[in-house]
């Protein structure tokens, strides 16, 4: 199927899993994330959609929805162009084909209010056939996939389309984006968890509007800090404008420094421009100290918080967490299939040493402290180097909760915590929930308790 000197990247999944560093391309109701994928069927290659809670992707078919274990995402940003009536523009990029060979084009629109789903488009369709609540629909205005090599068309005013969920998370190198690009940075650095910014410097962002009049009003939010200097409160002037208009002239940041605040701005309809916008966040000509910023989101009046929540089902996605330590490489994964986040994790490794952690923000770091045999507890720090949806080395149980008098079939854990080589002999851990769990290994499998918010502990075994 190839179309072009370059190409899309496309990894093979199964069962609902993310590859790492994939691109989300569209939207539930909710703000949950979508991922163009393709599957074999029917003879044909198929675009079709995959999210973790489908388990498969899901692909339209005579009318219906159908689910497909194995699947290919695509890993790229993409760019898109609008079409309608069928119509497929001369630059689209062939994601698959039907049994005849026929080309089948990557589709995407709103076909349920505030969601934006994917789908196929070929001529003879007449339209967009989409997925949506179990069925297939076919949409007459749509978004194509283009060409890779595609300049990015010049976007007008898409009457009805809602904005997708719009994010800048500093929190890795690169930042995460959706819906908003880097345009420029100026005496402006990546430091850990955050985006340093000195004295003059500043970081400009561009994102997308469709149609101004479904934002309604938009809230812009900063999660940002000014440097504290030596004991002395942090002196970072910020200035944030939108469009060239100031939505905030040299504020100070509350808190001096001490944690990073959420900052939140209101923007009317009338700001924003149909296409692409500009955001651009200052740090005074005068500052004394650095401004930290950690992320920007923009949210649609009636989709609260959308962006966030996107960022999290995010790391939900990539639950296998490595970070860098003085004790070496660490691994943290724990999965019982709750799409919950983690908060704390303690464990015991063979070797006789103990460790306690927390974690920091979207988990790019976390502090705690460490054990050796023999030795008192000293500080443990640790840099997150790499996150993704599979652990190669991730043990697997088969599990019973016990309650009634009895036991009972639960859910699979997959489990990979500690330094390479270092079994853990016993762990324990809480998520966001306030899911928590503690158990014990030996013989080849566990015993424990586990309790779920605001219910009573249970017993809880694997092997």
């Amino acid at each position: 199927m190839r179309a072009s000197a370059e190409e899309y990247r496309w990894e093979t999944a199964r069962g609902g899993r993310i590859p790492s560093g994939a691109t989300p391309h569209g939207y539930e109701a909710d703000g949950e994330p979508l991922w163009v994928c393709r599957v074999r069927m029917h003879g044909g290659v198929h675009p079709a959609k995959v999210r973790p809670a489908f388990g498969a992707a899901q692909a339209s078919w005579g009318g219906d929805e159908v689910a497909v274990d194995e699947y290919e995402v695509l890993l790229d940003r993409g760019v898109w162009g609008i079409a309608s009536g069928g119509a497929v523009p001369a630059n689209a990029f062939p994601a698959g084909r039907e049994s005849d060979g026929e080309p089948l084009y990557v589709a995407r629109a709103a076909v349920g209010p505030g969601t934006l789903h994917l789908g196929k488009v070929r001529p003879a369709f007449g339209g967009a056939n989409i997925g949506y609540g179990n069925e297939e629909h076919q949409i007459l205005s749509y978004e194509v996939l283009l060409d890779p090599s595609s300049p990015a068309p010049r976007t007008a005013r898409r009457p009805g389309v809602p904005m997708e969920p719009t994010y800048a998370d500093f929190g890795t190198e690169p930042p995460r984006t959706g819906n908003m690009t880097v345009r420029a940075a100026e005496r402006a650095s990546a430091a850990g968890d955050h985006l340093a910014i000195g004295d003059g410097g500043y970081v400009e962002l561009e994102f997308d509007v469709p149609d101004p009049a479904v934002v309604r009003e938009a809230c812009v939010a900063l999660r940002a800090l000014a440097s504290m200097l030596s004991h002395e409160p942090g002196h970072a002037p910020l200035t944030v404008r939108l469009n060239g208009r100031p939505l905030a002239e040299r504020l100070r940041i509350p808190n001096g420094g001490g944690l990073p605040q959420r900052l939140a701005f209101a923007v009317p309809a009338e700001d924003l421009v149909a296409g692409r916008n500009t955001l651009r966040i200052e740090s005074g000509d005068d500052a004394r100290t650095m401004l930290w910023l950690y992320r920007v989101t923009i949210d649609p009046m009636h989709a609260h918080d959308q962006a966030n929540l996107t960022l999290e089902r995010q790391v939900i996605a990539e639950p296998v967490l490595r970070y860098t330590t003085e004790a070496g490489d660490v691994t943290v994964y724990i999965d019982r299939g709750e799409q919950a986040v983690l908060e704390q994790v303690a464990w015991a490794d063979a070797s006789g040493a103990e460790y306690a952690i927390t974690f920091e923000q979207r988990q790019a770091a976390f502090y705690g402290w460490r054990r050796q045999p023999g030795q008192r507890p000293r500080e443990f720090r640790g840099r997150l180097i790499g996150r993704g949806a599979v652990a190669k080395e991730a043990l697997r149980f088969t599990t019973e909760e016990g309650w009634s008098g009895g036991w009972h079939r639960s859910g699979d854990l997959h489990l990979a915590v500690g330094v390479p080589g270092h079994a853990a002999t016993r762990l324990s851990w809480r998520d966001g929930r306030g899911n928590n769990g503690t158990v014990a290994f030996g013989g080849g499998g566990f015993l424990g308790t586990y309790q779920r918010a605001g219910e009573g502990p249970i017993g809880y075994r694997g092997h």
